[in-house]
C-alpha cells in the first residue's frame, strides 16, 4: 500500500498578508472618515430659529379700486 497523502497547502508570503491587512484597514478608516465628515449637525450645537406665524392684516378697509369681473371690450377687423 501507498502512504496516505496530505492536500497541498499553498503558503501565503507575508508580505501579501500585510498588504490585505493593511488595504482592509484602509478602507475601514476611509469609511469611518466619511460617515463622521458626511454625518448631519448635532441638533444641540446648532440651535434651529422658531417659526413665527404671522397673520395678514385686514385689507377691507383700504382706499384700492374695486376689482371687475366683466371682459373686456374686443374689436373685430371689417372685412377680414
Amino acid at each position: 500500500m501507498s502512504p496516505t497523502r496530505e492536500p497541498y497547502r499553498v503558503r501565503r508570503d507575508r508580505r501579501e498578508v500585510a498588504v490585505a491587512v493593511m488595504a482592509a484597514v484602509m478602507i475601514v478608516l476611509v469609511t469611518v472618515a466619511v460617515v463622521w465628515i458626511l454625518a448631519p449637525a448635532d441638533k444641540a450645537s446648532t440651535p434651529t430659529p422658531t417659526p413665527s406665524v404671522t397673520t395678514p392684516a385686514d385689507t377691507s378697509a383700504t382706499s384700492a379700486p374695486p376689482v371687475t369681473t366683466e371682459a373686456p371690450a374686443t374689436t373685430v377687423p371689417a372685412g377680414g
